[in-house]
């Protein structure tokens, strides 16, 4: 009887067991990419995860500015406090927000103490970002305004402003830093704005006295009565609302100025458009008061005011511009400011 070779029963075997063995590496390759995979997706969700402020290093850092005095942005940011300190890249890899658009926030009891900035601002600031966001996302002016601090008046404002001005439509990402204003009597507090491809917004928020967080429209846009250039161009002899960077004429280096008497001379600029101005007022003039204290507290250089300028007239057509009144702290108009 003849026995058959054992050399094919051999071969088949060495192949199960490369074939094994080819799966076993397979299956090992396959554990250490899925591993992988779980540990970069971990990872990304912590980088993804919003990073917490911590108030008392801000305040630390940005609070011998924010105090003291109000600033503007000449590059195109809004930035009410000190545009030099003013931390615009603070949080910017903020998350993405869910796609539901909030309803306005809640009202909440607050204290009946005279307030001297928003208080507990990390404790609010899920309300501020609601607030903030809608405020952005808004779809019409009807919307927006439900945002709006002192809705009623500016209600007009906005109306002739978005007749010439789309409304911003850029993707929100989050609520970067949020620090308070220490503005007595008011519950202010200064924000970040973060959006997926367009530069942060700096702005103001109010709390009210029923704990509703409202957005400062008119300085987020920089409301003014008139296009700058049409202003320069046409030289009205009307007083003029604009928003404006104003610095000293002639001061030294150092950023001295000398004592205020009689006629003072400003050099004004548009926060966003080109051309300077110089500006004349009456120093003496008791109605100037609260404008020499706001330039003497930002030390007569780059300060954010609000005021109403006009020419002299037709015998005074090329000569400098006159201030008729200042209306507002920095850019915000207050109730005990508005002329």
């Amino acid at each position: 009887m003849t026995v058959p070779p054992a050399k094919p029963r051999r071969s088949k075997t060495r192949q199960r067991e490369l074939i094994l063995s080819i799966a076993t590496k397979l299956l090992g390759c396959m554990a250490v990419i899925v591993t992988i995979a779980v540990v970069f997706r971990v990872v990304i969700l912590k980088l993804w995860e919003s990073p917490k402020v911590d108030p008392e290093y801000v305040q630390s850092v940005y609070a011998e500015h924010y105090a003291r005095r109000w600033s503007g942005d000449a590059s195109g940011e809004v930035a009410l406090l000190d545009p030099s300190n003013a931390p615009t890249d603070y949080l910017r890899d903020a998350p993405k927000p869910p796609v539901n658009h909030p309803a306005p926030p809640a009202p909440v009891a607050v204290s009946d103490e005279i307030p001297v900035g928003m208080q507990d601002v990390e404790a609010k600031r899920s309300r501020i970002e609601a607030a903030v966001r809608g405020f952005f996302e808004a779809a019409s002016v009807q919307d927006k305004l439900a945002y709006c601090r002192d809705a009623e008046r500016v209600a007009p404002l906005m109306e002739a402003f978005y007749r010439n001005n789309p409304l911003a439509s850029d993707a929100w990402r989050g609520l970067g830093w949020v620090m308070p204003v220490s503005e007595p009597g008011f519950r202010f507090a200064y924000a970040q704005a973060l959006f997926d491809e367009a530069s942060p917004v700096q702005l103001v928020v109010e709390e009210s006295a029923t704990g509703e967080i409202r957005v400062d429209w008119e300085s987020t846009v920089r409301y003014a009565e008139q296009d700058w250039q049409e202003f320069l161009r046409t030289k009205p002899e009307r007083p003029t609302l604009f928003r404006v960077i104003a610095s000293k004429a002639g001061m030294s280096a150092a950023g001295q100025s000398s004592t205020v008497l009689g006629k003072v001379t400003l050099e004004l600029k548009h926060p966003a458009q080109q051309g300077t101005v110089m500006a004349t007022f009456d120093g003496s003039d008791p109605k100037f008061a609260p404008l020499i204290e706001q330039l003497k507290m930002s030390e007569w250089k780059d300060v954010p005011l609000t005021l109403r300028l006009c020419y002299p007239g037709p015998s005074g057509a090329d000569a400098v511009v006159r201030i008729a009144d200042v209306e507002g702290k920095g850019w915000l108009i207050l109730p005990n400011t508005r002329s």
